[in-house]
């Protein structure tokens, strides 16, 4: 028998906008000319972040994502999900497991949250559809299947930039795309799905995602996480148009321009640039005095003649 209860509110991953303290802001006399870079990076992306028009050019990013992708073979989403029957056995095997959160609502609008019952009610489907399997996948299949981390791929592809563009000035990078993630060797930024709630709606065949990101850069042993966003996608299986939608909900700041943080991460972050450019250099000679060795002729020797 299946356990019914009521789901857990979506709104339970929301984060509400707090006021943030007065931060300790600091000057950039005291640092070295590749801290000082770094400091103007992660300067530019907190300021970049905070600006009014961001979280609107987030969504126009991923509106323009989506509808570039639409119609196209290697892209439907439906296809894609169709023709990879074991994500079925990743979702309920993995991400379930993983602390991610369940709501399955039934074709009779009762909803589930328990994790054993989903697993059991999706079992069971599975031996049903094996005995009467004739052709189309089945909707509720394709929202199980996507029911993943697999449904974010093309969201994080979207929202992700170059940290270059960080060296610029703020005006130009209003210019150009600037990301809420920004790949590069120098601020080693991440992405982390910090908590993901999944709807599994049979009722209206639908599957919504509700997830909190943080985007953090590597600070000696730990990560700092930089911003908060909410990501929320909803895939729609059998639409003509607009099988999957998404939407940035919410984005947040958690530090200053000028505080104290940045500016010992800066240091941080040049300390490790500094470290990889001596391992670097170190090889290179390792490497060269290898080649040197190779070419001196080498002389058999004994000490009994």
């Amino acid at each position: 028998m299946l356990q019914l209860r009521q789901p857990p509110a979506p709104s339970s991953l929301m984060m509400e906008p707090s006021s943030s303290p007065a931060p300790t802001t600091t000057t950039t006399t005291s640092l070295n000319p590749s801290q000082r870079r770094i400091h103007q990076m992660l300067s530019n992306y907190i300021s970049t972040i905070r600006r009014d028009d961001f979280l609107p050019r987030l969504n126009h990013v991923l509106h323009s994502r989506v509808s570039s992708s639409a119609g196209s073979a290697t892209s439907d989403i439906q296809s894609y999900y169709s023709n990879r029957p074991g994500l079925r056995k990743y979702t309920l095997g993995v991400e379930i497991d993983r602390g991610m959160d369940y709501t399955l609502i039934l074709e009779n609008g009762q909803s589930i949250s328990d994790k054993d019952a989903i697993r059991s009610h999706f079992s069971y489907r599975e031996k049903e559809e094996k005995s009467t399997q004739c052709g189309a996948v089945a909707t509720e299949e394709l929202l199980i299947r996507a029911a993943n981390q697999s449904l974010l791929a093309d969201a994080l592809v979207a929202l992700t930039g170059s940290e270059e563009l960080l060296a610029a000035c703020i005006k130009n990078i209003e210019e150009k795309k600037s990301g809420l993630i920004l790949s590069g060797p120098i601020l080693c930024m991440t992405s982390v799905v910090e908590k993901c709630h999944f709807t599994v709606d049979l009722q209206m065949g639908k599957l919504e995602s509700i997830c909190v990101l943080a985007i953090s850069v590597p600070v000696d042993d730990r990560r700092l996480v930089l911003a908060r966003a909410i990501l929320i996608a909803n895939f729609r299986p059998g639409r003509r148009k607009g099988q999957l939608q998404y939407a940035m909900q919410f984005v947040k700041a958690h530090h200053f321009p000028l505080s104290k943080t940045l500016h010992d991460a800066a240091i941080s972050l040049a300390k490790d640039q500094e470290n990889l450019m001596f391992q670097s250099q170190m090889g290179h000679d390792e490497n060269t005095a290898m080649k040197k060795d190779a070419k001196i002729p080498q002389r058999s020797f004994s000490l009994f003649r």
